[in-house]
């Protein structure tokens, strides 16, 4: 029997439930806004207090970064800091590079090995291509990571590449770019097991993994070595999942062998809320969760805690209309709220204006800020008109999805040099750097080099050693390899002998190969330089901030925390950069809410997106519309023109079905100017707005 505890005041009943529900398999399934964080994170607290598990017996597994931290933060505040760092509280991948950390050599690997980025990854499978006789030239590289990463996430090796059917993309604009479709996606399926087993073994021949290598390695580990499975079994005795719709086949599995023995999963999610299937997401596993555990106890998280019931009720009613969901109906206590307001204008430079001006009379009437509004779109090019829009009515915006810190070019510089030293086999990491700066080390030379290595297998460094043992390189190449391989060897030693002191070790390499001055010669003005170099001495911060937050800080542990940090984690920075409107896709928009959001773009051909096609792919985007919708708190407007530009032609548009599934009473229509309409691409006058036919008549 449990003791009683005080843990649970303010939950409501449903909340009481998932939180005692200890003993094996629990599915939680929660709603939009319905409190999960504080489920998850009061349900851990309940474990420990109840003596049911000591806090190193808990293993928490969520999506970011940030959402980790901030599961890790609350749990503190009711248990303590120092019972908290024992749990381990982390992304999957996180997870995975922990237990790869300690035991990859089972595999074939060695323990210093390192994380590919994803702009690396695409550097090497373009020198695979090269190997194929030309086929660099008429293959992109995208395009087979892209199939790769499918199939990772699936759980297939090179040998089953290829009996896996390629994916749909969606219908061509004709029946001759159907068949110019298919054709090239043939071709690209015909090199699929060849090009994936030959990047695979360029992977392993640098010691290196993708992001999805690391789940799919941890499985391959459990499932080939029992013994080691075993000790994370015996060790990790409750199990608790966030976000669990997102999973993908490698998680599932990797869940179902962690907890084969003692059963004591919980799984927290939402299915109405899986939107994530084009990386590999399987809503399966949600669905289907009773499959492989028949004797789970499903608990329903309803009640809301974000929106108004007008909101909730236009979403509920929906996301009915999908037929692959368990059924929940959303309510709220926080009163009916504004119905949702529909403009129609008559282009997408309309539109972003009626927004701007819908935006200052919000703020007039409210007084909310700025940082209260979002603006949701499904494909980032819609952010164009709002931009000017804005800028224009001197609204201050931020548009998340720019380019990334550790994309920017000086800092993959240093993270390059930082994984040479850790890794000196990360071929990737070799080539980007080895001329930086330049070195008088040509193609000519890299090019031989790389023939040795691949009929040699040996590591490019080893190599470069090798061609100058023949003798038969120019001068100034040897002196620009012998300096490159000494810096390297050097600071390998540095970085050993260095006992943590990271940060002093880094800023001797970046002066050591005079980087600032490379940096300032390579810059077109002053003000680029010092924006550059701003981004090395934050890189710089980053490691001194590291060896702050961690007892042992290593190189290897560095370079793996820089390499998990996700998208979302660096768009929370970014968000938080100045109080301004966030203009974002409604896929980044992903456990955010605003009181005001605003929608654009409700049409047919972008939501539900044109290359959506099939019930399955149609069901998505519904969940899609629904995520977007739940994140309005207080007021959520939908936007549609009725004509736009599309691949350099204006045409003109049908309303999203989506929108006709909202009741009448819930909704208010608005038209704007819809008379005005703009010249088409051809220059003649575009036609008076015709009479839609939407499934049912117009309010």
């Amino acid at each position: 029997m449990p003791r009683r505890s005080l843990l649970t005041r303010g939950l409501n009943p449903e909340q009481v439930e998932a939180v005692r529900r200890t003993k094996g398999p629990v599915l939680v399934l929660a709603g939009a806004g319905s409190g999960k964080t504080r489920v998850i994170t009061t349900r851990i607290a309940y474990l420990i207090e109840q003596g049911l598990a000591k806090p190193g017996e808990i293993l928490a597994l969520t999506f970011t970064n940030k959402a980790a931290a901030e599961m890790r933060e609350r749990v503190a505040k009711i248990i303590g800091a120092d019972l908290a760092r024992d749990i381990v509280l982390s992304t999957f991948h996180s997870f995975c590079v922990r237990v790869l950390r300690a035991e990859i050599e089972h595999v074939g690997y060695r323990r210093n090995f390192t994380i590919t980025a994803e702009s690396d990854t695409r550097t090497l499978l373009r020198r695979t291509l090269e190997d194929l006789d030309g086929a660099g030239e008429t293959f992109d590289a995208g395009t087979f990571l892209e199939r790769i990463g499918q199939l990772k996430s699936a759980g297939i090796d090179p040998a089953g590449a290829a009996d896996t059917p390629a994916l749909p993309k969606g219908a061509a604009k004709s029946p001759e770019a159907d068949k110019k479709k298919a054709a090239t996606a043939e071709k690209y399926e015909k090199w699929l097991p060849e090009i994936y087993e030959r990047y695979q073994s360029a992977l392993r021949a640098a010691n290196a993994v993708d992001f999805d290598d690391l789940l799919l390695l941890t499985l391959r580990l459990w499932r080939e070595h029992p013994r080691v499975l075993g000790r994370y079994q015996k060790r990790f005795r409750y199990v608790m999942v966030d976000e669990y719709q997102d999973t993908n086949r490698v998680q599932y599995e990797l869940l179902l062998a962690l907890t084969g023995k003692h059963r004591n999963l919980c799984v927290v999610g939402d299915d109405d809320q899986s939107i994530y299937s084009w990386r590999g997401a399987d809503i399966a596993n949600i669905i289907s969760f009773e499959r492989d555990f028949p004797e789970a106890h499903v608990v329903k998280l309803e009640q809301n805690y974000r929106s108004s019931e007008t909101i909730l009720d236009a979403a509920n009613h929906v996301i009915a209309c999908n037929t692959v969901r368990r059924p929940k109906n959303l309510w709220s206590q926080l009163g009916k709220g504004r119905r949702v307001d529909w403009f129609i204008t008559g282009d997408e430079e309309q539109e972003a204006a009626e927004a701007a001006k819908l935006l200052r009379y919000i703020r007039g009437q409210t007084g909310a800020a700025y940082r209260n509004f979002a603006v949701l779109y499904r494909a980032n090019q819609q952010s164009r008109p709002y931009e000017i829009a804005f800028r224009q009515a001197n609204i201050p915006y931020v548009v998340v999805g720019g380019q990334e810190f550790f994309e920017r070019a000086e800092v993959k510089d240093l993270i390059a040099y930082l994984k040479i030293i850790a890794n000196p086999r990360d071929e990737a990491a070799f080539l980007r750097i080895i001329n930086v700066p330049r070195r008088g080390i040509g193609d000519v030379t890299l090019h031989r080099a790389h023939d040795i290595c691949r009929t040699q297998s040996m590591g490019l460094g080893k190599a470069l050693v090798s061609l100058l043992k023949g003798g038969d390189l120019p001068r100034n190449t040897q002196a620009g390899i012998r300096q490159f391989l000494g810096i390297v060897n050097t600071f390998r030693q540095k970085y050993r002998d260095c006992e943590g002191r990271l940060a002093s070790v880094t800023v001797e390499l970046v002066d050591h190969v005079r980087y600032r001055a490379d940096l300032f010669r390579s810059s077109k003005s002053a003000a680029q330089f010092e924006a550059r170099w701003g981004n090395v001495e934050a890189l710089i911060s980053a490691v001194a901030q590291y060896e702050e937050q961690n007892e042992r800080p290593t190189l290897s542990g560095f370079l793996d925390d820089s390499a998990l940090v996700t998208n979302e984690d660096r768009r929370d920075k970014e968000e938080r950069r100045s109080e301004a409107v966030t203009l974002m896709t409604i896929h980044s928009a992903k456990g955010l809410e605003f009181p005001y959001v605003f929608i654009a773009g409700v049409e047919e051909g972008l939501l539900p997106h044109e290359k959506s096609t099939g019930k399955e792919a149609i069901e998505e985007e519904r969940r899609l519309f629904y995520v977007a919708l739940t994140r309005a708190k207080r007021h959520a407007v939908l936007f549609e023109s009725m004509s736009r530009e599309r691949y350099g032609k204006r045409r003109m548009t049908k309303t999203s079905r989506f929108v006709a599934e909202i009741p009448e009473a819930l909704i208010r229509r608005r038209i704007r100017a819809a008379r005005d309409m703009v010249a088409d691409s051809t220059g003649e006058s575009a036609p008076k707005p015709r009479k839609r036919k939407p499934t049912r008549k117009r309010r």
